[in-house]
């Protein structure tokens, strides 16, 4: 298997070499929970009249259960980083694709962490990480002849999380968490670098025989783009009644029916599909 061009990866490593481990960095004096963790547009339920007839202390709530479960979804997809990068390691060359991996293990290793110490210090209720995410929404290599799928789910993994993550930067204002748009933050310049890779794996694995692919299985590149969408934006009922509104499968069918959460996560991904839509790969939200 080919590798990106060296000056790439020697730059992103580069990059990488002044690491900050979040847990060290981060003030987990400073985590509270009398602040939204999310802007309430980035919430499921935002836009519903049940919503908006909430006491403001219920959407707060509300807010910090969603954003830990964006939380557990980045301890399982960086669960499957790890591993795949892992075994990436056995036929990494040259030395600079080598180095990067390491540089993107540690790097994945230490959001986990600052993942991991997020629940714990939250002091909410959430069930294990490990279901964070539906089995097809996992990146997995098998379905499509060559790289072509999985390089496709790694673009996806990371790039549908951080333009959330850009969003509560850019939006958060006053009222979201100083603490979590730090955290958000930290994670954010690490990732940027991972996707770069991605990226340009991804366009590597599309030369060619990855275009003819793609024409013939546009079926399940969809299937795979909105399960993972889907797992990501809208919440299990469980949640509901963990964050305190009661009947949870009520305000599950709320949400999937939610006009304004659709429409939000539609203008969210937009960049995601053109993106996609550059490599040969037609996805849409359904």
């Amino acid at each position: 298997m080919s590798s990106p061009e060296a000056p790439l990866l020697e730059q992103l490593s580069a990059n990488s070499v002044p690491y900050r481990d979040p847990l060290a960095v981060l003030d987990w004096r400073a985590l509270s929970a009398d602040r939204y963790w999310l802007p309430p547009e980035a919430i499921s339920l935002h836009g519903l009249d049940e919503f908006e007839a909430l006491s403001d202390a219920a959407r707060m709530r509300l807010s910090q259960h969603e954003f830990l479960a964006f939380a557990h979804s980045a301890i399982a997809l960086e669960r499957a980083f790890l591993q795949s990068t892992a075994r990436r390691l056995r036929r990494a060359e040259p030395d600079a694709e080598y180095a990067f991996l390491l540089h993107e293990m540690r790097e994945e290793a230490g959001h986990s962490l600052m993942f991991l110490r997020l629940a714990a210090a939250s002091g909410l209720a959430a069930p294990d990480w490990r279901d964070a995410l539906p089995r097809l929404a996992r990146p997995y290599s098998r379905f499509v002849p060559g790289d072509v799928a999985y390089w496709f789910m790694m673009v996806v993994a990371q790039d549908v999380p951080d333009k959330l993550h850009r969003f509560v930067r850019r939006h958060g204002g006053p009222q979201t968490s100083p603490f979590i748009r730090q955290l958000i933050s930290l994670h954010m310049l690490d990732a940027s670098r991972h996707l770069a890779y991605a990226r340009r794996r991804l366009e590597m694995a599309m030369e060619g025989r990855g275009r003819a692919v793609a024409r013939i299985m546009p079926a399940l590149f969809n299937v795979l783009f909105n399960r993972f969408v889907h797992g990501f934006f809208w919440p299990q009922a469980e949640l509901y009644e963990r964050a305190g509104l009661g009947d949870g499968r009520a305000w599950r069918r709320a949400a999937a029916r939610n006009p304004h959460r659709r429409e939000f996560v539609l203008r969210l991904l937009a960049p995601t599909m053109r993106l996609l839509s550059h490599q040969g790969i037609s996805v849409r939200l359904r």
